[in-house]
């Protein structure tokens, strides 16, 4: 290893009376690829942005000491800095859909980033990730979470930096997929002798990819030994009869008459069980949860109790949406911010079942929040000061109170660490076994399909 591209001496960070990271200290060297794991909500997120200086208003946070290159990145100016992140400093954000600008295509976004714009050498980044010449028209709505993740990872490298910057960032991807962007990823840092910081979930993934793991613990990082976490046990029992929920007959899903994202699908989704869908990154997946959502038109039958979703989506719009739940990847999203958790419970229960009664439905909360073996103290809470676990727990919990009679699940624990994807599934399962609910889960994950579905649903090339 050679020249320590950066340093960071007795770093602390709090969010109020609450600290997150005490004394830190940290380096990393060119080349090196540095994995940080720990558990949802310990601080990973919040040391990441301490590094780049973009930190939360109420993110309090000093150091004694932060170089950049042999410069000191406390005292540089704005523009400085600014110029540093366009270069020098390669980011790959977790969540692709929400880092990109919905209104500019990839290549102008692409251009905007790079310091000598180039077509040719866009084309070559988004050969490194495995996608095509085409994607540079498409605007990021247009691609899969898997498609967008490589275009993070394309983008990040493009300028050749000396330091990459990694927030989960294979958590929209199948394992597969995953072990090849992490391959690609050392490729890259060794033949551009480019320091990775990497924050994960995937401790396998870390330990044997990384050329260092530090796991972040009461504020401070400590070297750890791998410990194999256990894997998830659930056994269900199911009658042998079996009631249909969604019926589909050819169902069919075309993007600009071009590209087919889903073929002639005729399946059937059984009521009361856990259904899984797995496949590759840009398989059709999310596609076909939005479509049994209502939320995208297709081709072909779908049958919901004899009728025709197009039919009862139409006539029964509302009534639809609280029996057939979507619960999102990114549970933070579908909260308002500007409102409690309580408040956001409260409002399928005001709503949706008209109970009018605020002392009746703060009872209602609280008792489902006992059922669930959630914390009270979350309800008094913003989105924001929850971690992802518990934030995709409270999601859950609502859908509950809407009385949902299908949860349709997308990757809901994939950006969690193996605990609180553990505390997620069993909270699923426990609203499963007790209301007898429709559960649609959508995972990469296969492991976790197979230890909680009943049925379960492989999806290729939209087949």
């Amino acid at each position: 290893m050679g020249q320590t591209i950066f340093e960071v001496k007795q770093l602390n960070a709090s969010y109020g009376q609450e600290v997150v990271l005490k004394d830190l200290d940290f380096s990393i060297k060119e080349g090196e690829v540095i994995g940080i794991i720990g558990e949802s909500g310990i601080g990973k997120s919040t040391f990441l942005e301490c590094l780049l200086g973009n930190i939360h208003q109420k993110v309090m946070m000093n150091a004694a000491e932060m170089m950049f290159l042999e410069e000191n990145w406390l005292k540089l100016s704005s523009k400085k800095r600014r110029e540093y992140l366009r270069q020098d400093i390669g980011i790959i954000f977790q969540n692709g859909q929400h880092s990109l600008d919905p209104l500019f295509t990839i290549r102008q976004q692409l251009e905007e980033l790079m310091v000598q714009p180039n077509y040719q050498t866009m084309i070559e980044a988004l050969k490194m990730v495995q996608l095509e010449e085409k994607v540079l028209q498409l605007y990021p709505h247009e691609l899969s979470g898997g498609m967008l993740q490589r275009v993070m990872i394309a983008m990040a490298f493009i300028n050749q930096p000396k330091l990459i910057i990694a927030d989960e960032p294979f958590s929209a991807l199948d394992i597969p997929l995953q072990m090849e962007m992490m391959q690609l990823i050392l490729l890259l840092a060794k033949q551009f002798h480019t320091a990775t910081i990497m924050v994960t979930h995937q401790r396998e993934l870390a330990y044997q990819f990384c050329t260092r793991v530090l796991t972040l613990e009461e504020g401070h990082f400590v070297d750890k030994k791998e410990v194999l976490q256990e894997k998830y046990s659930f056994v269900r029992e199911h009658g042998e009869q079996k009631e249909v929920f969604f019926q589909l007959k050819n169902v069919s899903n075309h993007y600009k008459d071009e590209d087919v994202i889903l073929q002639n699908l005729t399946l059937d989704i059984p009521k009361y069980e856990v259904t899984g869908i797995i496949g590759h990154s840009g398989a059709g997946k999310t596609t076909l949860a939005k479509i049994l959502s209502g939320f995208i038109p297709y081709e072909g039958s779908i049958e919901i109790e004899g009728k025709e979703l197009r039919e009862l989506f139409a006539q029964e719009k509302q009534s639809y949406y609280r029996r057939v739940q979507y619960l999102f990847q990114n549970s933070l999203l579908s909260f308002n911010p500007n409102q409690t958790i309580l408040k956001s419970l409260e409002e399928p229960l005001r709503f949706m079942r008209k109970i009018k009664n605020k002392t009746e439905r703060i009872q209602m909360i609280q008792e489902l929040f006992t059922t669930l073996e959630l914390e009270f103290e979350w309800l008094e809470k913003y989105p924001h000061q929850l971690s992802g676990g518990q934030c995709q727990r409270c999601a859950i919990a609502r859908a509950i109170l809407a009385r949902a009679e299908c949860l349709i699940c997308d990757e809901i624990t994939s950006s969690l660490d193996d605990a609180n994807q553990e505390k997620v599934i069993k909270v699923l399962q426990k609203v499963q076994e007790e209301t007898n609910m429709t559960i649609v889960l959508i995972s990469h994950n296969q492991s976790l399909i197979e230890s909680i579905c009943s049925n379960v649903i492989v999806l290729t090339e939209g087949r």
